[in-house]
């Protein structure tokens, strides 16, 4: 899976090469104007290099546009014209590793990366995604040095103080990475991501106001799945389970294929409310929407035994067991019911 951070760093260079389109230059004779043919095509990104073959910029816009419509073989060999262009334009090469890690060449996105450094040593976008990498690596002294390389040139960073707090809390260093996160919202008080991790450390040490950063983001995001779940939890966790079970619903309603959300719905009803009848419901429900969930067939056996359905709560142990042999709780779940009848 994608780190977001990288992945954010990905789609935002995305975002910067989207948004240079917008030019539109005058007719000289020799090509269309941009006008007579629609923003987005590939003839609008062709007269734009015909206007401007020997630019970098071009190049990297029409890598862009490739890549957001998902042709990665194109947008990389845009990046290559453009590199040809000018072999010392460090976004190009910074732009090329983004693709090149979202392909999972992570040798050659280090490469990219850093050859980025040595033309644009100034570049903050690269500094953060080589970062990132050495963070990944356990090298966080590499991290952090570049980290605060580009918040010395630029200050208002939100991702560089957001990196910095995640690997304050691979170090278990739980106060400075609160102050990082606190920080990248703070420069950016739209960040989503920021508010999440504040949410989920301030809940990780019991502090409730945890909560009010969950529903910052579900404000920013309003059908945020993410948001949504991880304040469910929190109520979960902190036994306020009518709000759990108000948010697992509006989970289902954005995303009806959510078989996590059934899963916890039947849980707070078997453990908490012993209300089997409805517990067994939400666990049918998790495995319509994910029929081989043997955690959800466990616990609707579970369900069905505890109101004496043994023929089901066999029936169910069964089924977990098919899908996962090693399942241990359900085997003694089975030897339990056999031994009953």
């Amino acid at each position: 899976m994608i780190d977001r951070g990288i992945f954010y760093a990905f789609t935002f260079s995305l975002f910067l090469l989207s948004c240079s389109n917008g030019g539109t230059p005058t007719d000289d004779g020799n090509s269309k104007s941009y006008e007579e043919v629609p923003v987005d095509s590939a003839s609008y990104f062709e007269n734009q290099i015909i206007n401007d073959a020997k630019s970098t910029k071009p190049y990297l816009d029409r890598a862009g546009w490739h890549l957001r419509n998902g042709r990665i073989s194109e947008g990389l060999n845009d990046f290559d014209m453009a590199i040809d262009a000018d072999s010392t334009f460090g976004p190009a090469w910074s732009a090329k590793a983004d693709a090149l890690y979202l392909l999972k060449e992570f040798d050659s996105c280090i490469e990219h990366l850093d050859v980025c450094l040595k033309y644009s040593p100034n570049h903050t976008p690269c500094k953060i995604r080589r970062a990132e990498i050495y963070a990944h690596l356990k090298q966080f002294e590499k991290a952090f040095e570049l980290l605060n390389d580009a918040l010395k040139i630029d200050d208002q960073l939100h991702e560089a103080y957001w990196m910095k707090g995640k690997i304050y809390i691979e170090n278990n260093d739980i106060e400075k990475a609160l102050s990082s996160f606190q920080t990248s919202v703070e420069v950016n008080p739209n960040f989503f991501d920021g508010y999440i991790k504040l949410g989920i450390t301030y809940a990780s040490i019991g502090n409730p106001i945890a909560k009010e950063y969950y529903k910052t983001a579900i404000n920013l995001r309003p059908k945020s799945v993410e948001a949504r779940y991880n304040l469910a939890m929190y109520y979960q966790e902190n036994a306020e389970y009518s709000e759990a079970l108000n948010l697992y619903e509006e989970i289902l309603e954005i995303d009806d294929d959510n078989a996590t959300a059934a899963f916890n719905s039947g849980y707070i009803y078997l453990e908490y409310k012993q209300d089997y009848k409805t517990a067994e419901f939400w666990f049918t429900e998790a495995i319509k929407r994910l029929p081989y969930y043997h955690q959800a067939f466990m616990n609707r056996g579970l369900c069905r035994e505890s109101m004496d359905d043994l023929d089901g709560a066999l029936s169910d142990y069964n089924e977990a067991l098919r899908i996962n042999p090693t399942f241990d709780n359900a085997a003694i779940a089975k030897g339990r019911v056999l031994e009953s009848k």
